[in-house]
């Protein structure tokens, strides 16, 4: 769980910020450090400081304990995650157009899966 608090802040920087209509660019420049470091911050490469968080929080007019405001995501089981790393592995032999289309096909597939359960009301059995 810790090793993902720095993508679960990121995720909440980016979401606030994005909900206050502001760019990467202006936050950077109100907190006075470069745009490169809040997209690092977003995406959970690097971790900031308190100090740094306070500035964040300050310039987006938010209060601290909201960056902090998540729920930590549940693991869906060793099984589902073996799954996800064989999906990985077989997709970085492929190359990107290869890749492309899979995603388009996925979600087209996916897409219809919802749109059956939903016209009949059942719920999908999520079981991996």
């Amino acid at each position: 769980m810790a090793k993902n608090i720095e993508k679960l802040i990121g995720a909440q920087i980016a979401r606030v910020r994005k909900e206050r209509g502001m760019t990467q660019e202006r936050l950077a420049a109100s907190v006075n450090v470069a745009t490169e470091t809040i997209s690092r911050l977003e995406r959970g490469v690097s971790m900031p400081s308190l100090i740094t968080l306070g500035k964040i929080s300050h310039a987006l007019h938010t209060h601290l304990k909201d960056l902090f405001d998540f729920e930590y995501p549940q693991s869906k089981g060793d099984a589902f995650e073996n799954e996800i790393d064989k999906l990985i592995a077989f997709l970085k032999t492929r190359d990107s157009d290869d890749i492309k289309m899979c995603y388009q096909m996925l979600t087209i597939i996916f897409g219809h899966i919802e749109k059956n359960y939903q016209r009949t009301g059942l719920t999908p059995l999520k079981t991996i």
